[in-house]
């Protein structure tokens, strides 16, 4: 949500809350809080379950050893 606040002074107003956008919060879910906002605050972070399979990774330990070969 986001909503467009003004100061004259001594006075705060605050105008209408708007929806920014739609996210899979995991909404009903006791773990909904998946999320975060970069330090720029210019982007979200969502943690979010895709469909279909997952993609396998591979992880490469001593990586360094075969760059000498």
């Amino acid at each position: 949500m986001a909503v467009d606040v003004s100061t004259n002074g001594k006075t705060f107003t605050a105008g209408v809350p708007k929806r920014l956008f739609d996210a899979p919060f995991g909404q009903g879910s006791t773990d909904a809080h998946h999320w975060d906002v970069t330090a720029d605050g210019k982007k979200f972070l969502i943690s979010a379950a895709t469909e279909g399979a997952a993609t396998p990774i591979t992880v490469v330990l001593n990586w360094q050893a075969g760059l000498k070969k």
